[in-house]
């Protein structure tokens, strides 16, 4: 009896709790499905009233006349993958990256080796025809070892191979799911495919003889591999490896550009210093609602690109809203999470799979075209992604833009005399403002710290009540005469600066008039607008539930700087009085929006 009675007991309770758990697979699934939300978009209809003329030129993103054949080099051994085990095309020799490596990485026996015997593995995309062709090595992040990475770039690998672009899928995937120090081994392997090539190009009787052009080498790297891509182009300039002198270098290839998609930074150090880039072609794209590199983390690296030599080079930063981690790889899937996780991930702001790879085939094979093939009408799209706007899907594009005939005037890294420019002999000075102050960016996410770029924050708000206010908020940069004469201004001068809303809560555009004064007390003003929006916040929301997202982000929306490039003769139809060569202020009058707060940085002159 006693013993029946247990059993029904257990019975109810093993019935109650499957049918609670019935309930749960089937309520919450249908919860979490419904809990997306767009409803935090930024309003795009505010571009509308800064129209600009598209590019007349041929759509980057268009296939081109390049027949092309794919091949597979590797070690010839890979018990998990024909195309690099016994349907290999050329045999590669393994390499030692055991110097790399931190203590606690590790090597799962899944591979079969181990850190001093890292294959060189590679898919290419090789353009027929006599060439030489330029070359091109494309390096995933981190991911799923065994969901293997490199396939994911075959979209762009085709078009850049139609275009005359040798392109190599570069595998790392034995790389993967580490603890995160590995990235110089990443670059160190990245660095050591270039030498195969280079060997195979000069080997009589290759396929590859003569056909690779190694004086014009791009690398792009996405996640970690848009980390380990600046660490290689660093390390091929160096000698001796930065952590242990007894490793050397010998590499010094022409390395001109290097494109990162939603890198990481500064998990690898090289001792102890952030990774300085010279004298290369920089682009950087980060999504807006990347749920993986939550912050625009490439930014920090985009500061520290410098050109020295007096070669024309240049920079770009390229925000794009809508878009996420994951799906500039097509074998990583729609969401930046595995499962339980990407139950969580607000995906329906996001840009289609097909729309986002758009946006990476537009302005790859643009930056490309340029920088390796000198074609120069595609220049202004990594100024003003807007330029593009034929050929990129609709969203908010943020740029970011630096040449090397950029000359500055004020950038606020120099000191903390808030009263003091850049350039030798320029005095700063704030009026009837509510806030003036110099400070680093912060990002977003409550552990990235700052972006490590330093602007001034000007606030105003000429709707108070003080009667002694009677003018708008202004802020004045002067020249001495020598400063002036340093910089060598005339009409076909352009003045160049960078200008983002500081407030993450300001949602709609902001204007403001800049005047420029010469010596001889002749004036001319242009509102900003003239040339384009500063853009409102942009709010990103990562998870159905503002909660959970809290937990590591400070501010709904990144603090983002736009360039804007207004040449000196657009100025001058305002006054042809004006005397460029004798400019002595630039004045920012805070006149055509009645109160707001954004950050100013960059301002210099360029050609």
């Amino acid at each position: 009896m006693i013993r029946n009675k247990i059993l029904q007991n257990i019975s109810q309770v093993a019935c109650a709790i499957a049918i609670r758990r019935s309930l749960f697979l089937a309520v919450v699934p249908i919860f979490v499905a419904g809990c997306g939300t767009t409803s935090h978009l930024a309003d795009m209809t505010y571009l509308r009233d800064y129209p600009i003329e598209t590019l007349d030129a041929p759509n980057p993103a268009i296939n081109g006349l390049y027949s092309y054949r794919t091949y597979f080099y590797g070690s010839g051994d890979d018990k998990h993958r024909k195309e690099y085990g016994e349907g290999v095309d050329f045999k590669t020799e393994p390499v030692d990256a055991s110097p790399f490596m931190d203590f606690f990485d590790y090597m799962p026996g899944y591979w079969g080796f181990d850190f001093d015997r890292l294959p060189l593995n590679g898919r290419v995309w090789f353009p027929r025809g006599t060439g030489p062709f330029p070359l091109v090595l494309i390096v995933h992040g981190n991911h799923a070892m065994k969901n293997f990475s490199e396939p994911g770039y075959e979209y762009l690998g085709v078009l850049l191979a139609s275009r005359g672009f040798i392109t190599v899928s570069v595998d790392e995937n034995f790389l993967n799911e580490n603890f995160g120090g590995e990235n110089d081994a990443r670059a160190f392997i990245l660095l050591e495919h270039l030498k195969v090539w280079d060997e195979w190009n000069r080997t009589e009787g290759h396929v590859f003889e003569g056909k690779v052009d190694m004086s014009h080498i791009a690398l792009i790297g996405h996640s970690r591999g848009g980390e380990s891509v600046a660490h290689a182009a660093a390390f091929n300039t160096l000698s001796r490896y930065p952590d242990d002198a007894f490793v050397t270098f010998d590499y010094n290839f022409d390395i001109r550009s290097v494109i990162a998609i939603a890198p990481c930074d500064e998990q690898y150090k090289p001792a102890g210093h952030p990774t300085i880039l010279e004298n290369v072609n920089y682009l950087v794209i980060h999504g807006g609602h990347d749920a993986d590199a939550s912050a625009f983390l490439g930014l920090r690296q985009y500061k520290r690109v410098y050109f020295i030599d007096g070669s024309f080079r240049f920079k770009s930063a390229i925000y794009v809203y809508r878009a996420n981690h994951n799906r500039f790889n097509s074998a990583w899937g729609r969401v930046d999470a595995t499962f339980p996780d990407s139950l969580f991930i607000n995906e329906h702001p996001i840009m289609s799979m097909e729309e986002q790879r758009q946006v990476a085939k537009v302005l790859i094979s643009a930056f490309l075209e340029t920088t390796l093939n000198g074609r120069e009408e595609y220049l202004p799209v990594f100024k003003d992604a807007r330029y593009a706007g034929r050929w990129l899907p609709e969203d908010i594009y943020v740029t970011q833009y630096q040449d090397s005939n950029f000359e500055v005037i004020a950038d606020f890294e120099e000191d903390f005399d808030v009263t003091t420019a850049t350039i030798y002999g320029g005095e700063l000075l704030g009026s009837n403002l509510t806030v003036w102050s110099e400070a680093d960016v912060p990002f977003r996410t409550k552990d990235d710290g700052t972006q490590e770029n330093a602007v001034v924050v000007l606030e105003w708000d000429n709707e108070n009540e003080d009667p002694n206010t009677t003018k708008p908020g202004s802020y004045t940069l002067t020249l001495s005469t020598s400063a002036t004469q340093d910089l060598q201004i005339d009409p076909n001068s352009v003045l160049a600066l960078s200008i983002g809303t500081e407030n993450p809560e300001q949602y709609e555009p902001l204007d403001l008039t800049i005047e420029l004064w010469d010596r001889d007390g002749n004036e001319t003003a242009l509102p900003l607008s003239a040339v384009g929006p500063i853009h409102p916040a942009l709010p990103v929301r990562l998870d159905k539930w503002t909660w959970r997202e809290k937990k590591y982000i400070e501010e709904f929306s990144e603090r983002l700087l736009q360039t804007y490039e207004i040449p000196i003769r657009q100025f001058m139809e305002d006054n042809p009085s004006f005397r460029p060569a004798r400019l002595e202020n630039i004045r920012f009058v805070f006149d055509r929006s009645p109160y707001g707060a954004i950050m100013l940085d960059d301002i210099g002159i360029t050609r």
